[in-house]
């Protein structure tokens, strides 16, 4: 018999008549899979067309096979799609010998029914704590919020209910989610979707007369910008810095939020507002091109932009949120510093800049991390459990 894997993502894919499109870090997880099986059966939210320009990653697997589901924008919005969604799980459980599940998606007690009924084990990536995210302050008012929280919280609940009854697998994202979902089949990781061969080694940064401090990610109020910009304001007098932003902006109020918040401290002219950027040598180019990388999120699994940044050889700054402490070592290939905390931010960032000896060595050790935390460990990891999980009568999903 074929082996078939379904992958399941709440990731939005765009599909036309020849190609498929789907953000970098699920699509570069599927491209990875489908290597490691016969059919590979991507069940995703889909919007028919091509994607607007900058394109996502292209799916070029000749044995992959796209299951839609009918596109919903919001978690609010999938609600008006459990049939259509139920289907598409449905057609993935009867396809697939054995589901591997990114995040969370809608109608997880679905999921999981169908997957009891059609016994096909799962191995669940859990990707982030959204929990912990609605905690750290408001996003779409108090109704919204708290419907959003009791949606997160039915959804923790039924995955772990849904992996005990067909004895599926966990993959956590770091120690803070291993614990939430703790269980007999839970594995404690940091994920990645960086591969060997875009690492960039270098000796040292800060070597130009402006430092360049660089953020990646979405701009949400999770990712406590506004602590960095409070930040930088704080810097020395004497030290001439220039900090880009980079990432799509999603809450329009927190948007302008952040933008006064500049324009009060006077920094508006020292910062570069750059938009999204496509994962890969785009992004990576803007990484090799900055002397610091700073997130001072307030919620995260175990970030991927914290892995590429020390692949591409820069010395980190992070909060201690969430599963950070798992990604890095404080002291050794990241500066660790408090939440919501912009005076330990700037004294974190002045320490990478006058303290020579500390870069190199945050810069050397944190390529030496990196490499343990690349694409194709994760993938071993999941294939592990994949296989561990592949009924009788199967062929197993193929091992490196």
């Amino acid at each position: 018999m074929i082996q078939t894997l379904g992958y399941v993502t709440p990731v939005r894919a765009f599909s036309n008549t020849r190609e498929i499109y789907m953000q970098a870090a699920s699509g570069r997880v599927a491209e990875a899979l489908a290597k490691h099986c016969e059919k590979l059966c991507v069940c995703a939210r889909v919007v028919q067309g091509s994607p607007p320009a900058p394109f996502d990653f292209p799916l070029d697997a000749p044995n992959l096979e796209l299951i839609a589901q009918p596109f919903w924008s919001t978690t609010t919005s999938s609600l008006f799609h459990f049939f259509g969604i139920a289907r598409a799980y449905v057609r993935t459980c009867r396809r697939a010998d054995v589901l591997f599940v990114r995040g969370m998606c809608p109608y997880t007690a679905v999921l999981y029914f169908c997957a009891a009924v059609f016994r096909k084990p799962i191995c669940h990536w859990i990707v982030g704590d959204p929990l912990t995210l609605l905690r750290t302050g408001p996003r779409n008012g108090p109704v919204l919020d708290a419907f959003a929280f009791l949606y997160a919280l039915q959804d923790r609940v039924c995955t772990r209910l849904g992996r005990w009854l067909t004895n599926g697998a966990l993959i956590c994202n770091g120690r803070e989610l291993a614990r939430a979902y703790a269980s007999s089949r839970t594995i404690e990781i940091v994920s990645s979707t960086v591969q060997e061969s875009e690492f960039f080694a270098r000796f040292d940064t800060c070597q130009s007369q402006t430092v360049r401090i660089l953020f990646v990610g979405f701009i949400r109020p999770e990712k406590g910008i506004e602590y960095l910009l409070e930040a930088v304001s704080l810097l020395d007098a004497d030290v001439p810095w220039e900090l880009e932003i980079v990432g799509p902006r999603e809450f329009t109020r927190y948007s302008d939020k952040l933008e006064a918040i500049a324009a009060a401290r006077g920094i508006c002219d020292r910062i570069r507002w750059t938009g999204y950027v496509p994962n890969g040598k785009p992004l990576f180019d803007r990484m090799r091109a900055a002397d610091i990388f700073v997130l001072p999120t307030l919620s995260e699994g175990t970030p991927h932009v914290l892995v590429e940044a020390r692949a591409n050889g820069l010395p980190c700054i992070s909060t201690t949120a969430g599963g950070v402490p798992s990604t890095v070592t404080d002291g050794y290939d990241a500066l660790l510093v408090p939440p919501k905390d912009a005076r330990a931010l700037a004294r974190a960032i002045e320490r990478i800049i006058v303290d020579g000896e500390l870069r190199r060595a945050l810069i050397r050790n944190g390529l030496h991390a990196a490499r343990q935390q690349t694409l194709g460990r994760f993938i071993a990891t999941v294939l592990r459990e994949l296989n561990t999980n592949v009924p009788a009568g199967s062929a197993a999903v193929p091992q490196e």
